[in-house]
């Protein structure tokens, strides 16, 4: 039977989607923001089955024609796997804990520290192991952030620096800052303790491979330990082998503030379409660097001939954030062109 646009029934909500010919199910949910349960997108993990209620599917791994009992019929569930089916004719199913589009499950959860490693003078890599049952896993977008809470109920943010392939490994950059008593205080807690609790997932400012159009360009642009946050969009996006380019911009005072920078340069130097530029602002600062310097909106705008089919996510200090915003904008990007966590929780005030 030949591929071709089918309607889905998502049992137990009042939502019909359509999938475009060839395109499985799991791929047709995140193309129009729904969100379930996945790993590997490959058939092996099995973690993205659901219930075919009616309709036929052609499962392509593990190979299956499934085709729904008759209504009445005597008969088992029949389970198919998201990731890999395509539906033949129209179909119904089932689909546990499915999610729908803006719909955040937010939880909070106690994960174990493997390991607190220093980057650089004041910058911290934290690794923290999710717990393992399966009804406490934490599903986040690449580009989310998480809260850790501390005994005393005080809380800090943090963007995620992993991407959700990692599944139960969480990566954050950490910078301390010794004038301030919550720095201080997470990070002994983060180095004296065993776990530590976290609420997660938060913020809107992600994106999802599966949601891009083919000739989407990506700009990302951080300052910082900003480059945590891009860091996360941009490793789900390799994992998903996107071809969309992408460039990335990561500014800072001086040289010693890109403390993770073999990291970039190893991704362009391997995925063709990749292009990364470090950019220091204070070179006076770093007397051995032979890299761009200025201001990290100024670099941007420099390589940047148009604006069109782009989507500018950045991440830093509410200035740095703003200060991108107007200049990309007297060069001809739309403000919805632009994303940050900042217009969250910073908003400018009305002109």
């Amino acid at each position: 039977m030949a591929e071709q646009s089918r309607r889905v029934l998502l049992e137990g909500t009042d939502r019909v989607i359509d999938t475009d010919p060839g395109e499985t199910l799991l791929q047709a949910l995140e193309r129009l923001g729904y969100g379930m349960r996945r790993s590997c997108c490959n058939g092996v993990c099995e973690i993205c089955e659901v219930s075919l209620l009616q309709g036929e599917l052609h499962q392509r791994y593990p190979e299956r024609h499934l085709c729904a009992p008759p209504p009445g019929a005597a008969a088992g569930e029949i389970f198919a796997l998201a990731c890999t089916s395509v539906p033949l004719t129209d179909v119904s199913v089932k689909i546990k804990g499915l999610k729908l589009p803006g719909e955040v499950v937010v939880k909070k959860l106690n994960c174990d520290i493997t390991s607190v490693e220093v980057l650089n003078r004041d910058v911290y890599l934290v690794r923290l192991r999710l717990p393992a049952t399966a009804s406490l896993a934490l599903e986040f977008q690449a580009g989310q952030y998480l809260d850790i809470c501390l005994p005393n109920g005080k809380k800090a943010s943090f963007s995620i620096a992993s991407a959700p392939e990692l599944e139960r490994m969480l990566e954050l950059h950490i910078r301390l800052q010794p004038d301030s008593e919550m720095s201080c205080a997470v990070m002994a807690h983060l180095q004296q303790e065993k776990t530590v609790e976290i609420e997660a997932p938060k913020g809107v400012c992600c994106l999802s491979a599966a949601a891009l159009a083919a000739d989407d360009r990506l700009v990302f642009a951080a300052a910082s330990t900003g480059f945590s946050q891009i860091k996360s969009m941009v490793e789900h996006l390799l994992a998903r082998k996107v071809q969309n380019q992408i460039r990335i911009y990561w500014g800072a005072r001086d040289a010693a503030d890109l403390y993770q920078l073999a990291l970039p340069e190893q991704w362009a130097r391997e995925y063709p379409n990749v292009h990364f530029v470090p950019v220091v602002s204070e070179p006076e600062l770093s007397p051995d660097w032979v890299g761009r310097t200025g201001l990290l909106p100024q670099a941007m705008l420099e390589d940047m001939d148009h604006f069109a089919d782009t989507h500018v996510y950045a991440s830093g200090s509410p200035a740095m954030v703003y200060a991108l915003l107007d200049a990309c904008e007297e060069h001809g990007m739309g403000a919805e062109q632009l994303h940050s966590d900042v217009f969250a929780y910073a908003p400018r005030p009305v002109k």
